[in-house]
């Protein structure tokens, strides 16, 4: 329904000389005791607005225990010429008095249309907001703004805690004597904070039989291409009272209706954020849960409708079939792992039934589903065999549309889709919606799949039979796993990271590592890093024998692609080496020094099987500097200066001699590799001519290995 304005104070009234930007401005006031709820627009909205206005103050005025929030419906100004604008709205939302003159720094300069503006929410840091209006001299057929303001109660964005004596942000919430749920933010939320290098701490203390759960309602830092290891701006959710906890969720972007449970009385989450602009930071609501009041695992049947809508299964069997499945039962013991069957199983199941189960997890637990025999009914001969792809082919047509293939077509997915047919549905939990994760129909062959986050759901649906044919099929048997290593078996788990793994040489030399649920499909909004540590005189290798990541090269934000990048630094880019995604293996991978480490990050909207690696620690201390490369040496290192000059080129599959058999040959083809120090790239020799800028210092004792670089500057000079 379009909202109608409502001119509060229509009257424009001089300001007061010395108090405003300038002594000509006009004002419009909008003071709470009025209304707490109204309407404001530019002069003739929605006709376009008069040229010439120099000054306009739009000024609101709330109690001393309230804040005002603007919200901008319609927003439509000359665009910026020049990155200046003409036309403008100046937001000053840190005032303590309703007063501004040149020498108030504006917080927020908007102009051009609704999608040029970085937000539509503003909100004061106290009790008084106000923004100047102005337009040039030149006619324009822009048709100004339209916004509504509501006048709030502080308290209303206040932590249910106590702050920590000597802090800023740092509190301790006990459930003892306290309410067992309230709410918390990040500093200055909704609007901004002035503090610099922002670190906050939430403490949460149970009693011995309660968890946490935290509900992270909204979540807004500035977010960065690349993953969260690198950002400066995020949030930690520890399982414990201690920094030293095991990391359980990192969020570093923008998400919204996050669930986290903890395995034990406590938690603590961390903010680090360099600033807090106006509409950053995050709002949360905790609670605190007695294990005793978790149900049994066996509940009495719902007969929930389908999403969207009732669905009609015909006469409805009455079957007990839902069930509620936790990593932690009523007696607070775990429950690792276990079966779950449809109906009757190994007999036949009944028609027209719809069973839901459902599986909660705690800590950094994923849910790992598996069919260990898969038999439903299906009305279709030649699909007997089916693989349900009908949400899995709606995906692959929206890829391959971001993609502008010319060449693909419906007809390239699977002909037969589990509709009207017996199917289980798996979905998950992604930013507080069910997402489809994957749909198996009548014989399907079974896939390992895994939860998003702590909970997913089984849903098994039976229809009446078609023709008086009658169901001779047993159903299906189902394994469920509460895992918190995400499929992932190598590699020590480092608690510094939701999904991290340390690999030492000082344990094993050479080994393997996969990503999530390998060799199922990996869960989406999921990141993993793998962290390598050698020696110093070692360097680390990294060869691909699997490789498929959802994604278009090269694999960028705006492609919604998933991607596996590399770094020889441990929490920074390193943008000499470009990512990866597809279907092509990345070239072998030969650490600069001692450490390497891989990253692997998916997005909220598609999935694929991942990857399978191997890892070698090799040792260069006895390296040969005029030992010819390898094939693959050589078209990493052409690879590297192709990626240095910026040109975009198409990711190769390597040699099949690099596909991922590391030999003693390979090893000691890499020995020309000498390791760097701080991050400086490897430097290779062949016939004693250096092939990099950075040997120059190893190839001091050998004068003639200096002519190409002598050659070189003169065909600088002769240009």
């Amino acid at each position: 329904m379009r909202l109608v304005p409502i001119v509060l104070v229509i009257s424009a009234l001089e300001c007061m000389r010395g108090v405003t930007v300038s002594p000509a401005c006009k004002c419009i006031s909008y003071e709470s005791s009025h209304t707490k709820v109204g309407y404001f627009t530019s002069p003739n909205f929605s006709q376009p607005y008069p040229d010439g206005i120099h000054c306009l103050l739009y000024t609101f005025v709330g109690e001393k225990d309230e804040m005002v929030e603007l919200t901008l419906l319609e927003f439509d100004l000359q665009a910026p010429f020049h990155d200046s604008c003409d036309d403008a709205v100046t937001m000053y939302l840190d005032l303590k008095q309703p007063a501004v003159n040149e020498y108030t720094k504006p917080d927020a300069v908007l102009c051009g249309s609704i999608y040029n503006i970085p937000s539509v929410h503003y909100y004061s840091t106290k009790n008084i907001l106000m923004f100047e209006f102005k337009s040039d001299d030149i006619r324009s057929n822009n048709t100004g703004f339209q916004g509504e303001f509501k006048f709030l109660k502080q308290d209303l964005f206040s932590t249910n805690g106590d702050l920590v004596s000597n802090t800023n942000c740092d509190y301790i919430i006990d459930s003892k004597g306290k309410l067992r749920r309230g709410k918390f933010f990040s500093p200055g939320y909704p609007s901004f904070n002035k503090m610099k290098s922002i670190h906050c701490k939430y403490t949460f203390a149970g009693s011995h039989n309660q968890r946490v759960k935290l509900y992270f309602k909204k979540v807004t830092l500035k977010g960065t291409e690349s993953s969260c290891i690198s950002s400066r701006d995020k949030i930690l959710v520890h399982d414990g009272d201690s920094i030293e906890s095991a990391v359980i969720a990192e969020y570093c972007d923008t998400e919204s209706l996050v669930e986290v449970f903890s395995t034990g009385s406590n938690m603590l989450v961390q903010l680090f954020a360099k600033t807090i602009k106006s509409t950053e930071g995050f709002e949360a609501s905790y609670e605190f849960i007695d294990d005793s009041i978790y149900p049994s695992s066996e509940l009495s049947s719902t007969e929930p409708d389908r999403e969207g809508g009732s669905t009609d299964l015909g006469s409805p069997s009455v079957v007990d079939c839902d069930r509620i499945i936790r990593s932690v039962n009523q007696a607070g013991q775990p429950t690792v792992s276990g079966n779950f069957t449809s109906p009757n199983y190994p007999n036949p199941y009944p028609a027209n039934i719809q069973c839901r189960y459902t599986f909660i997890g705690k800590g950094r637990e994923r849910v790992q589903i598996k069919f260990a025999d898969f038999d439903l009914y299906h009305p279709t001969k030649e699909s007997e065999e089916c693989r349900c792809q009908c949400d899995l082919n709606a995906r692959v047509t929206d890829k391959y549309s971001r993609s502008g293939d010319p060449e693909f077509s419906s007809s390239d997915t699977h002909p037969f889709c589990c509709v009207d047919v017996d199917i289980v549905e798996i979905s998950t939990i992604i930013n507080g919606e069910s997402a489809d994760v994957d749909d198996f129909c009548g014989k399907a062959e079974s896939q390992m799949v895994m939860s998003s986050g702590a909970k997913l759901t089984v849903t098994f649906m039976s229809f009446g039979a078609l023709n008086g044919a009658t169901r001779d099929n047993r159903g299906f048997l189902g394994q469920y796993n509460f895992v918190t290593n995400f499929g992932i078996e190598t590699g020590e788990m480092a608690n510094d990271s939701a999904c991290g793994f340390i690999y030492n040489s000082s344990v094993t030399k050479s080994g393997t590592f996969n990503s999530p649920n390998y060799p199922g499909r990996y869960p989406r909004n999921t990141e993993c890093h793998f962290m390598f540590y050698g020696f110093p005189e070692e360097q680390v290798r990294i060869a691909f024998t699997y490789f498929d990541i959802e994604g278009i090269y090269p694999c960028l934000g705006n492609t919604e692609s998933d991607y596996v990048e590399f770094s020889n630094f441990r929490a920074s880019v390193d943008r000499k080496l470009p990512r990866y995604c597809g279907g092509n293996k990345p070239r072998v991978q030969i650490s600069d020094g001692q450490f390497f480490r891989v990253t692997f990050k998916s997005n909220s909207m598609f999935d694929a099987t991942g990857f399978d690696a191997k890892y070698q620690f090799i040792d260069v201390s006895n390296a040969d500097e005029t030992h010819a490369p390898s094939s693959s040496g050589r078209n990493k290192e052409k690879s590297r200066h192709k990626h240095n000059k910026g040109r975009s080129t198409t990711v190769q599959t390597p040699p099949s001699s690099a596909a991922g058999n590391i030999n003693n040959q390979q090893a000691s083809d890499s020995s020309a590799k000498t390791s760097g120090g701080g991050g400086s790239p490897s430097s290779t020799s062949s016939n004693g001519i250096c092939l990099s800028c950075t040997c120059i210092f190893m190839c001091m004792q050998v004068s003639w290995c200096f002519l190409p670089l002598v050659s070189s500057y003169w065909q600088l000079v002769l240009l």
